[in-house]
């Protein structure tokens, strides 16, 4: 990535969920972008970053590390119910509507407000049998996808105050992927030698290299929305392919390694709510930032397996 002229070097930047699948990318680019990086949550985000403990729902915790770090900029990433099948809405609210409140609230009381980038989600939108745009209505089917939409409802109060960018990725994939998830369980299965059980593969998917999304954050950063109104940009390649081709990429990167993937398609029947198109319209990406996620499938799954 080449350095956008706004923070870097001198820049102070406060990341949440900084230890997160995601979270460990964009501080790797922070690192080597020059920024003085500084992390909230539970967990460390690792050497060269200075780690501030804390909950995201504890207001008065937050706002105390929002004061003293006083950052030139924030990228919240702290989230809950990534993973398929949670249900607690009131739960995931919790983390992922008030805990960005609660953020918000913090740098808004800054006498030099910084910009904000957060992380939404594509499951904010209703289904559709077409690509998402940022225009079209946030009716989630899904506990996750509701408390997103929540988020991004604050959101767009807090833009009055502060330049406020939510971004919404689509599928991920990349180095560090979380064991459950797609290529990772793919892998997983082929490296035990086990069968790997899969639906027919016929959904549609829009799927970004995590090194492409982590940079979408800084890039964002790097231009930051007009106070006002909420900026909410989509993210992924604006390219769509099938779960099973897909699969059968990840098949290719594992067989080039002297793996032998043993993919079985139609062994599990499709969910009960699956999406059979969850993909992106990135107009507006490109047209904000001048850029779009680029990394060749082929070239990101060798990253994930080295």
């Amino acid at each position: 990535m080449s350095a956008p002229p706004l923070l870097w070097k001198g820049g102070r930047v406060l990341v949440t969920g900084g230890s997160g699948f995601v979270g460990r990318h964009v501080v790797e680019m922070g690192r080597r972008l020059g920024v003085e990086l500084h992390s909230f949550g539970r967990h460390s985000a690792g050497p060269d970053v200075e780690f501030h403990a804390g909950e995201i729902e504890d207001e008065a915790r937050l706002a105390e590390v929002v004061r003293n770090v006083a950052p030139t900029g924030i990228i919240h990433l702290a989230a809950a119910g990534v993973a398929y099948g949670q249900s607690d809405v009131a739960g995931l609210c919790r983390v992922n509507a008030f805990g960005l409140a609660n953020m918000l609230e913090a740098a808004s009381q800054l006498a030099s407000p910084p910009a904000v980038v957060c992380a939404g989600s594509g499951f904010e939108y209703a289904p559709l049998d077409r690509a998402r745009r940022e225009s079209d209505p946030l009716l989630p089917n899904s506990a996750y996808g509701a408390s997103k939409a929540a988020a991004s409802a604050i959101a767009s109060f807090y833009a009055t105050r502060l330049p406020v960018t939510v971004l919404r990725p689509f599928s991920i994939y990349g180095a560090g992927e979380p064991a459950g998830r797609l290529a990772a369980y793919v892998v997983a299965k082929t490296r035990a030698g086990d069968p790997v059980d899969l639906t027919p593969g016929e959904q549609l998917r829009d799927c970004a290299e995590v090194g492409d999304v982590a940079e979408a954050f800084w890039r964002a950063l790097a231009q930051p929305a007009p106070v006002g109104a909420l900026r909410a940009l989509n993210i992924g390649t604006g390219e769509a392919i099938t779960l099973r081709a897909f699969v059968e990429a990840v098949a290719d990167a594992l067989r080039s390694a002297g793996l032998a993937p043993d993919l079985r398609f139609g062994a599990r029947p499709y969910r009960s709510d699956e999406m059979m198109d969850y993909t992106a319209d990135i107009s507006l990406l490109r047209a904000t930032l001048g850029w779009i996620p680029s990394t060749p499938l082929a070239t990101g799954l060798a990253r994930m397996l080295a």
